[in-house]
């Protein structure tokens, strides 16, 4: 009797650890909700496996303990599917309607007690948890889904609880091997699934948290584009894929301070806001936008083609004005555009700064221009 109770409580502790450090992470680190479905999992898990030893030490109360344990189980490995459908953006409902569904079928076994009722309802325990598993591991490649190695790993455990099904049967009266073989496979398989799952959602969301912080390192938090840091940092990486064929463009908003010292900054941000939008909704997939400072940005186009260039800046700066339809100006928003072609080792400093002259130069014949140094090649 010992060895179960000592087996469940181990899961207890381990489950319960594991979900207070995902309810932490939560709350502490600011990563998103689908860490609370993870730590609700645990929690679950360790309902399930405390109820178990109740029915141990009460026999009375066992049937009852064994389909809340059985119950408990299914929804640990739901939630753990919601959660990793929630990180992916996907729709979790599905998840949730076969919750239900294996819910149900677990009570009407216990209460009608068909054949041996104890083995039809660990087979249906362990078909839903490996259902829920498999999930996880075929989540569409498109969205934020599981590396190589993870997809791997989960795939091994839900063949373990595929066999603990298996198990499940051949352990019935009479049937190929006794329980307590059912019980040593149970005992010795879902301790180190639960901590392998546990250490794998926690290295997942330092990965996202990880990758969250470089984000915040790269990109403006107003316009949501790369700020300049990250600009540099790409835009070695856009040169190399593109062989040095680019172009450096420089722009900013005209007379942006009399926005704000007339509609105040809310009201700036705005246009801030939407001249990003409008810039990054004009970008080729190899190209780099950014915001520099201010009201001050920067694009990086590929193309060997300096007219093609000058073209697509100028479709940028005619359709600035329609931005703005509802913003009470004496003078409509515009801006101004510096363009230069990229040279062979030129750094980004140097081409920005000749860039950010030709914008000058186009802010002094009048703004709502485009002054360009489209090299010999244009």
């Amino acid at each position: 009797m010992l060895s179960p109770i000592a087996t469940s409580l181990s899961i207890v502790f381990v489950s319960l650890f594991f979900g207070t450090a995902l309810l932490a992470a939560w709350r502490r680190f600011g990563v998103q909700f689908h860490a609370v479905f993870w730590a609700l999992s645990f929690i679950f898990s360790a309902a399930g496996h405390g109820v178990r030893v109740l029915g141990v030490i009460w026999p009375d109360y066992q049937s009852v303990m064994a389909m809340l344990a059985c119950q408990a189980s299914v929804g640990s490995f739901a939630l753990l599917a919601i959660g990793f459908r929630a990180r992916a953006h996907l729709d979790h409902r599905v998840v949730a309607v076969l919750w239900a569904l294996f819910a149900a079928t677990i009570v009407v076994v216990w209460s009608a007690q068909p054949l041996e009722w104890r083995m039809a309802a660990r087979i249906a325990t362990s078909s839903a948890d490996a259902l829920f598993v498999a999930m996880i591991v075929f989540l569409p490649s498109h969205a934020k889904g599981l590396s190589s190695p993870v997809r791997i790993a989960l795939t091994f455990f839900g063949l373990y609880i595929l066999s603990v099904g298996i198990a499940a049967w051949m352990a019935r009266p009479n049937g190929e091997i006794a329980e307590a073989s059912f019980v040593i496979l149970l005992s010795l398989g879902t301790p180190t699934g639960m901590m392998a799952t546990g250490i794998l959602t926690l290295f997942i969301l330092a990965a996202d948290l990880a990758g969250e912080l470089q984000k915040q390192a790269q990109y403006d938090y107003l316009s949501k584009l790369l700020n300049r840091r990250g600009f540099e940092e790409l835009l070695a990486a856009r040169r190399t894929v593109s062989k040095g064929a680019g172009f450096i463009v420089a722009t900013d908003l005209d007379r942006f301070k009399s926005v704000n010292d007339r509609l105040g900054h809310s009201v700036g941000d705005e246009v801030i806001r939407r001249f990003a939008r409008h810039l990054q909704d004009t970008a080729g997939p190899d190209d780099l936008v950014g915001r520099m400072g201010g009201e001050e940005f920067a694009l990086f186009i590929v193309s060997s083609d300096g007219r093609d260039v000058l073209e697509r800046v100028e479709r940028l700066r005619i359709g600035v004005p329609a931005l703005y339809p509802d913003i009470d100006l004496e003078t409509p928003v515009t801006a101004s555009f510096g363009v230069v072609r990229l040279k062979t080792g030129e750094s980004l400093q140097q081409a920005y700064g000749r860039a950010d002259t030709a914008l000058y130069a186009s802010k002094d014949a009048g703004r709502n221009n485009t002054v360009a140094d489209l090299g010999e090649a244009a």
